[in-house]
């Protein structure tokens, strides 16, 4: 007779603080907006060794962590921070804990690091049908899994790239390939990477390389037409602008 159940360590943080963390702007029926703190989930099992913090939340005495970048990828909600890439529930996107301290499952939160020599502080993504692409100011990621479900025992970060990347812009999607800009050297970079695969080298090219001398260092305003295929570069305070024009060519 009677029930065992799980619950939180007494005396464990269990809540966020939310005055530290995302809000959230819902469009409402009547075409207004609605800006409104976040209901994140509670932990409610384990204790701190069982059931450790998200990565982006400051440990105790250790130095202040940020969120730089939100994205959905294979229905989960992701906060990159740091070299760390923290995966809401499947479907819950706004719970990342566990259910279970004893046994993982496969809808539970994934938090999974970007190892290299160089430093990696991910900054941005953004996703292709293999996986999801992400950007360090030096080197670029591939999160991805061999398997067809997504989880904590399948989830991988390889190597995709070793190019830079204005972490102060945002890559883009030219339809099947994706761009970027670099900002190390005196003037400003942009390339397009395709064949973005789980397994083998991508094809990288420099497209502004017959411009290169004239593509201005510290670009920071990208804005993309993709009905038009045109995207457009510029910096804050200046009146030059530059475009690139592209196409999808049929294979």
């Amino acid at each position: 007779d009677g029930v065992w159940e799980e619950c939180a360590k007494p005396g464990r943080k269990t809540t966020y603080d939310t005055d530290t963390m995302p809000i959230q702007i819902v469009r409402q029926a009547n075409g207004t907006f609605l800006v409104s703190q976040v209901v994140w989930g509670d932990c409610t099992v384990g204790d701190e060794d069982t059931v450790e913090e998200p990565s982006f939340i400051t440990p105790s005495g250790g130095s202040n962590r940020y969120i730089y970048k939100m994205l959905f990828f294979r229905n989960r909600l992701c906060l990159l921070s740091g070299n760390d890439i923290v995966m809401s529930r499947a479907g819950g996107f706004f719970d990342f804990w566990p259910k279970s301290a004893i046994q993982s499952t496969v809808t539970d939160p994934i938090d999974i690091s970007a190892s290299s020599e160089y430093p990696t502080i991910l900054y941005d993504g953004i996703q292709v049908n293999s996986g999801l692409v992400l950007f360090s100011k030096n080197q670029q990621f591939m999160l991805t899994t061999d398997s067809d479900i997504l989880s904590v025992d399948t989830a991988k970060v390889n190597v995709l790239s070793a190019y830079n990347f204005n972490y102060k812009t945002t890559p883009v999607s030219l339809g099947t390939t994706i761009a970027w800009l670099d900002n190390a050297g005196k003037y400003s970079r942009f390339f397009e990477i395709a064949k973005v695969l789980r397994e083998g080298e991508p094809d990288i090219i420099e497209q502004s390389k017959i411009v290169g001398r004239l593509f201005d260092n510290d670009l920071n305003h990208m804005s993309i037409s993709r009905e038009n295929g045109v995207i457009f570069f510029s910096e804050k305070n200046t009146s030059t602008l530059y475009g690139f024009k592209y196409f999808t060519a049929p294979e």
